[in-house]
């Protein structure tokens, strides 16, 4: 008796692990999701104006030429750090102060 590989077995084959790398790639995907749903998003931390921060950001396209944390394109300066480059650390009045001229501007 000899054993071939007939259309019919690699068919099953073809089909049986298409569905089972589906229900994989289904199953991962869901348990990312859950997982930055529950862990991943601290919304506690979360308030009105970091909604609203987000909504200028993402407005004015910021990104295109400022960096925060280290991403995004390198044309004009880092926003990550610009409290402590105005001197927030040492002097939060003079950095408010100096911030809200700025922005005045």
């Amino acid at each position: 008796m000899t054993e071939r590989f007939t259309k019919a077995a690699a068919r099953n084959i073809f089909y049986g692990g298409s569905l089972f790398f589906f229900a994989a790639f289904v199953s991962l995907t869901a348990a990312s999701h859950i997982y930055v749903v529950n862990t991943g998003t601290d919304s506690k931390g979360l308030t009105e104006s970091v909604a609203r921060g987000k909504h200028v950001w993402e407005k004015n396209s910021c990104i295109n030429c400022h960096t925060l944390l280290g991403e995004g394109a390198y044309f004009a300066p880092e926003l990550g750090n610009v409290w402590i480059r105005y001197g927030g650390d040492k002097d939060p009045e003079g950095a408010r102060a100096a911030l809200a001229g700025w922005m005045a501007a």
